[in-house]
């Protein structure tokens, strides 16, 4: 995800909390809501089991879309996904000295960060849409406030290890691995691609990344930038059965790959790329 596709124009703000929504607005440059006939818009929204304020991108066609690191999916995923033994985790190898740092450069919801973050790497996200950034940004603003005030004493320390080992930036991945040259020594994409006319109906919140972002349309351009970026590997997700994401530079080739039953990781090792000059 690394074209700033959405429609801004086409999403407003919700005033339920004005001065909220006037300091979003002003950061997203968006206008508050004036009418409600809009497609999609921001709004602060809470639960009976959480009665925190979650932002949340709303619709009149699915519920609201927020996301929360302490809890639902990506805490179950922390706990029952597999651990360092799950082909994510194994895909990031291990350095001599420690365990590598990692640019995910294609963060949307914060899942697979979170998982990588929750097993002690240091993940930077990089997330080409303002509105999902502030979505991730609203989830560890809310995720550090629980662990400072009240959350129950069952993991507090690895809960605030997992939530400061990750850091966000919103920009556009090729132009922000071409302008800072960050020191980094995993970069990790997984790239969004058209959907399937007969494939099964998305989750509500990658339908949600679908309909903001859409297909990414770079990330042949990415995927050179980070090979040159990198200092360890390369890891790219694509579907099982995809053909490799194309490298004009010498059509680098993975060095490797680790499946899962729908998911394939290409693995682009750095130091071997390099000692047969194809870097």
């Amino acid at each position: 995800m690394n074209l700033p596709s959405e429609t801004l124009t086409d999403i407003c703000i919700a005033n339920t909390f004005p001065e909220k929504s006037q300091t979003l607005s002003k950061q997203l440059n968006l206008p508050i809501c004036l009418e409600s006939n809009s497609e999609q818009w921001l709004d602060w929204v809470n639960d009976k089991k959480d009665p925190m304020l979650k932002l949340a991108l709303c619709a009149h066609k699915q519920g609201p879309v927020s996301i929360d690191f302490l809890s639902g999916k990506k805490a179950h995923r922390r706990q029952f996904g597999g651990g360092k033994g799950q082909p994510l985790v194994r895909a990031m190898g291990q350095l001599e000295n420690g365990m590598p740092k990692i640019i995910d450069a294609t963060a949307g919801m914060g899942g697979d960060s979170y998982v990588l973050a929750s097993l002690g790497f240091e993940v930077q996200m990089i997330e080409r849409s303002p509105i999902v950034a502030a979505l991730l940004n609203d989830a560890l603003n809310r995720a550090n406030q629980s662990l400072d005030n009240d959350l129950p004493n069952d993991l507090p320390d690895e809960l605030q290890q997992s939530i400061q080992n990750l850091s966000l930036v919103n920009a556009n991945s090729t132009d922000y691995l071409l302008n800072h040259q960050p020191d980094v020594d995993v970069i990790y994409m997984d790239p969004m691609y058209p959907e399937k006319k007969k494939k099964a109906a998305a989750k509500k919140e990658m339908q949600a990344l679908q309909q903001l972002v859409g297909p990414d349309l770079d990330s042949e351009k990415l995927l050179e930038t980070a090979l040159k970026t990198a200092t360890y590997r390369v890891v790219v997700k694509r579907p099982k059965g995809a053909d490799p994401v194309y490298c004009a530079l010498n059509n680098i080739q993975p060095s490797s790959n680790i499946s899962s039953p729908n998911t394939r990781y290409d693995i682009y090792v750095i130091k071997a790329l390099k000692a047969s000059g194809q870097l």
